[in-house]
């Protein structure tokens, strides 16, 4: 047999990234919890060695709030959130993120976007549920037919996508107009999937249409980089990215990659369990390429 199982969901014991997922979710916090949020941002060491009481005191808060907080980051509790917060500060991947300041020279500009999107990647591998990859790899390959839709940035992700997938034999369908999105995702059925990318979570367009598509019974898969968002609760499938925005470099830049490389693991997750039609596919477009190449 040709085919081969993705392997069982793992769940972690201890959720990591703890300030990669808080500065993800920061947009969507309440004033309270934003409250909580920058005492931990900036002075993470501090809420290492305090107390939950000590820690909502610093922020004027309740306990219940910074016992919120803990649980909206995917932590039992705030001993849990502790631990993995001193985990990422002594983990040898903690980085110094440098802002580009206007008296930057051409050389310090290029080395420090290049260290950006090199931490993005860092971090979103680092917070993303590989037993949801896995998931999302083998319900699109099962799929009758896959849907995938973008607007603004992430209209030439869906796009990219869909020249990778199709390569498997799939059927997709790259769709980044409004009203057409809509209309596809109508007549979707319970067999197929739809795959939505915004990096906010928040555009009203996506949102609405992965809405119309869990109304028809198909799965909806989601990679955005707010895992609190509105498109995140109509999706059955969250696939986080962990870029963080700049003075100069806002999400358009470096959440792409990230979402690049989402795409890219998937698609090789699905060639994998089908290695001989994979390999047999891309022959065939190798052999009609060639003519167009002097």
């Amino acid at each position: 047999m040709e085919r081969k199982t993705l392997g069982p969901l793992v769940p972690r014991e201890v959720q990591a990234g703890a300030l990669i997922r808080l500065r993800g979710l920061y947009p969507s916090l309440k004033a309270a919890l934003r409250k909580v949020a920058d005492l931990v941002l900036a002075k993470p060491e501090v809420a290492i060695y305090a107390s939950v009481n000590e820690v909502a005191a610093a922020a004027e808060v309740s306990e219940a709030t910074v016992m919120r907080l803990c649980r909206i980051l995917g932590f039992r509790g705030f001993q849990d959130f502790k631990i993995a917060l001193a985990r990422e500060l002594v983990s040898p991947l903690q980085r110094l993120h440098e802002e580009v300041a206007e008296g930057d020279d051409p050389a310090t500009i290029v080395r420090k976007v290049f260290q950006a999107n090199i931490a993005a990647l860092q971090d979103t591998l680092e917070v993303l549920d590989m037993g949801a990859m896995a998931e999302a790899a083998r319900r699109m390959l099962a799929a009758k037919s896959l849907l995938l839709i973008g607007v603004g940035t992430s209209g030439p992700i869906v796009e990219d996508a869909a020249n990778k997938f199709f390569r498997l034999g799939l059927t997709v369908k790259a769709i980044t107009d409004a009203h057409l999105m809509m209309m596809a995702a109508a007549l979707l059925t319970p067999e197929d999937v739809l795959l939505a990318v915004s990096h906010s979570g928040s555009t009203r367009d996506p949102v609405d249409t992965a809405r119309v598509a869990k109304e028809a019974g198909a799965l909806v898969i989601c990679i955005t980089n707010n895992s609190l968002s509105p498109l995140t609760k109509a999706a059955d499938l969250v696939l986080v990215t962990a870029s963080r925005e700049t003075r100069f470099r806002q999400e358009a830049m470096a959440s792409r990659l990230c979402q690049t490389s989402i795409i890219d693991s998937l698609y090789t997750l699905m060639a994998v369990t089908r290695p001989e039609t994979a390999l047999e596919n891309l022959r065939k477009i190798e052999n009609v390429i060639v003519t167009k190449q002097f």
